[in-house]
């Protein structure tokens, strides 16, 4: 073959090469480009009520109260049974009265003793043959005479145990013919003039609400789950419980009639705030959040028109539950990634997983 003729195929060979070389290039280009990443999407939406929540809670009396004597003495007798409703004066034990008896005895009969010497000093004393100052010590003695005669008394008075407030008997702490001292237990009495409700709420879940007042109230027994009774809200300690870091609340109501409940009846207490402390706020899901409360808070918007997403920085004031309550420039409607938020990067494209 003539080198006129090689050169056109050799031409042609080059030509072949440019072209397969141009033609990889963009295939090359749209292998690196990233598949999109598909995500799960949560909507932006304003703060929902959170007026609502349920605890559980405690029966328990308005007061229990461990009755004494003040005196020392034998029991004699003695009107405690446990469970039973006393009236508010009901006699519930008597010590021996005898040794006090003869006491108030022995000292009337000294304060008639020193009444005799008094007048007698005064009528000496009217014809100037004692002194002011005798006379001042035969009152004195009479009046010493007529407080321990009150003492005496108010000790026989104290062999009685009465019921202070119409109250049922928790439990029986003696046994009848017993010698008891001053101050030892006798009988527990509680007041169950009411029904007691108590509920530990979160430090969180308190402070939270501050400022809400309480639209309703509604408890129900354990045993009657059924059966939900209005309550009303009683008091509160200021002080959290040191382990738990809870608030006791307490809620009370009117025994009902027919209803049979006694303190330590496990129930649940339904509380519902009125108002709204997030007035201004949007809710998302706590799943979206990246970041930390010392280094701030960051979403992942998404953009239905380009499908990619952008990064927003969120302010998170509460959160209840699996919801963050929110302030941001956000808008309610807009979508954010609710998972797979940490593998976000700026301007990624990604498509909504749908599931079926």
């Amino acid at each position: 073959m003539s080198p006129v003729c090689k050169l056109p195929i050799i031409g042609m060979l080059l030509t072949s090469l440019l072209i397969t070389g141009c033609s990889e290039k963009p295939e090359e280009n749209a292998a690196s480009q990233p598949a999109p990443r598909y995500v799960k999407l949560a909507t932006v939406a304003p703060v929902p009520a959170f007026d609502e929540f349920t605890f559980p809670a405690m029966v328990s009396a308005v007061k229990t109260v461990d009755l004494s004597f003040e005196v020392s003495g034998r029991l004699v007798q003695m009107d405690i049974v446990p469970g039973s409703d006393v009236s508010k004066g009901h006699l519930l034990a008597t010590i021996d009265r005898q040794p006090f008896v003869r006491a108030v005895e022995q000292q009337q009969t000294r304060r008639d003793q020193a009444r005799r010497e008094l007048d007698r000093i005064q009528r000496m004393f009217n014809q100037d043959l004692v002194s002011q100052s005798a006379l001042d010590s035969a009152k004195t003695a009479f009046e010493l005479a007529e407080i321990e005669l009150q003492n005496a008394q108010q000790d026989l008075s104290y062999t009685e145990l009465t019921a202070p407030f119409d109250a049922q008997i928790s439990e029986r702490l003696v046994e009848n013919n017993s010698v008891v001292n001053a101050g030892q237990p006798i009988a527990r009495l509680q007041d169950v003039s009411k029904v007691y409700f108590n509920i530990n709420v979160p430090e969180r879940l308190l402070t939270a609400n501050i400022g809400r007042g309480i639209k309703r109230a509604r408890a129900s027994l354990a045993s009657t789950r059924d059966q939900w009774y209005t309550v009303e809200y009683v008091e509160h300690r200021t002080q959290p419980d040191p382990v738990s870091q809870t608030y006791e609340v307490i809620f009370a109501m009117e025994p009902q009639p027919g209803m049979n409940v006694t303190p330590g009846a496990r129930a649940v207490v339904k509380v519902e705030l009125a108002g709204t402390p997030y007035s201004d706020a949007l809710v998302l899901p706590v799943k979206a959040l990246i970041g930390s409360k010392e280094a701030g808070f960051t979403v992942w918007v998404y953009n239905d028109t380009t499908n990619q997403v952008t990064p927003a920085t969120v302010s998170v004031v509460h959160v209840q539950d699996e919801l963050a309550v929110i302030h941001s420039n956000l808008a309610a409607g807009q979508q954010v990634v609710a998972a797979g938020a940490s593998q976000m990067r700026e301007d990624m494209v990604v498509l909504p997983y749908r599931g079926e």
